[in-house]
């Protein structure tokens, strides 16, 4: 086990050094480290489309956050454009009735909030203003989640430009040495992610 995860951190390296661009949003497929996981190999192969089976997962209170996230990696990105985030409000409000469009951003968990930003953030890579808007309250209300505030973040630096992109390694690592977040996610998985925005370190001056 100890052999196939090193040789999976080498591959994350592998990808990560050599796909290095100006999108750390989609160019960390974090997934890979959770494809133990059914729902997760399921996801990494549903063409980007959510199915009911992973809104039932992505809104059941019990599910683990960091998995949650993986899932939502897992169904990648599309240059195109794709429409899960709607689709997850949409059935989020179905079954919680007391959630609507209005009071969404003030009364959701934070767990709900980061999954929507996630969601809507992949859903339109090249424009995360508004995502980040709920990724932000998303960190608001749970101070000491590590996936939330490292996704948080993570969304936040999409919209950086060249001008900025030292600030893109700082705050990543700002996320990696923040004592008060207790790690939730599978360190091969943040590994992943990392090896990619450590690479935005040569823009520091």
């Amino acid at each position: 086990m100890k052999i196939k995860n090193l040789l999976l951190c080498i591959c994350f390296f592998f990808v990560a050094n050599t796909s290095f661009a100006d999108s750390p949003l989609t160019s960390t497929p974090f997934y890979k480290g959770y494809m133990d996981i059914a729902i997760i190999k399921t996801a990494s192969k549903s063409n980007g489309i959510i199915t009911e089976q992973q809104l039932q997962f992505l809104t059941n209170s019990k599910n683990p956050i960091a998995i949650k996230l993986a899932l939502i990696n897992g169904l990648g990105w599309d240059t195109k454009g794709k429409s899960n985030a709607p689709k997850y409000l949409a059935y989020l409000f179905e079954k919680q009735p007391l959630l609507n469009y209005k009071n969404f951003y003030n009364k959701a968990t934070a767990t709900q909030l980061i999954c929507y930003a996630y969601l809507k953030a992949m859903d339109d890579y090249f424009n995360v203003k508004s995502a980040s808007i709920f990724a932000r309250q998303a960190m608001r209300k749970a101070p000491t989640t590590y996936s939330i505030h490292l996704i948080g973040t993570l969304i936040q630096v999409q919209g950086l430009n060249a001008i900025n992109w030292c600030s893109i390694y700082t705050k990543m690592n700002q996320v990696r040495t923040n004592k008060k977040l207790n790690l939730d996610m599978r360190l091969i998985s943040t590994a992943a992610i990392f090896s990619y925005t450590n690479g935005y370190k040569e823009y520091c001056k």
